[in-house]
């Protein structure tokens, strides 16, 4: 288990839709450069209803935030409960303190056990959202092979029937029964000819 007095929230952050490499993570931003960066984590709530798998990352990502609140107050609430317990006051305050600390321990641990899943959902997600854009691509590819392969062949045949029709204006129809100078043309036509 994670030991909630080292755990840093902050670690788990919010996902976007895709994966962007750029930028120097070490480099410090100002506050309008992380609005800035922050906002495509979130869906704009004036435009149209997004896609599920939209609509679920973000929601992921907004408890990953309200989480990350809820770990910081219970952290506090563990540290005033740790004074109150070590006091030298009241017995049943302590008492009371002591409960206290349990509860905000407990808190933080399930608080901590909900960010770790929170970022495994996310990890799939992002896995299937990547797997997806691949899967598309790969069939834009065939569709794309299939179309130039269509292409070239309606290309050819247009090149073979202007041979063909050249040949037979000069040598004229081909004669069947004589396999005269047309014989090639004939030929040709016979390999042409479905069937």
């Amino acid at each position: 288990m994670t030991d909630i007095e080292n755990f840093a929230p902050e670690l788990f952050g919010f996902w976007p839709q895709s994966r962007v490499y750029d930028g120097d993570p070490s480099k410090p931003m100002d506050e309008a450069e992380a609005r800035e960066a922050i906002g495509e984590y979130f869906l704009e709530t004036k435009s149209d209803t997004a896609a599920p798998g939209d609509e679920l990352r973000v929601l992921l990502n907004e408890m990953t935030a309200e989480m990350r609140e809820q770990f910081a107050a219970f952290r506090d609430l563990r540290k005033a409960a740790e004074h109150a317990a070590s006091g030298n006051g009241d017995e049943a305050a302590a008492k009371l303190a002591r409960a206290d600390l349990k509860a905000a321990t407990d808190a933080m641990s399930l608080i901590v056990r909900t960010l770790e899943k929170i970022d495994q959902l996310q990890r799939q997600f992002a896995r299937d959202r990547e797997q997806a854009a691949e899967d598309r691509e790969a069939a834009l590819g065939l569709d794309e092979a299939k179309a130039r392969f269509h292409a070239l062949i309606e290309q050819r045949a247009t090149e073979r029937a202007r041979q063909m029709l050249a040949e037979w204006q000069q040598h004229g129809a081909p004669d069947a029964a004589d396999g005269g100078a047309g014989g090639g043309a004939s030929e040709a036509m016979q390999h042409a000819e479905p069937g």
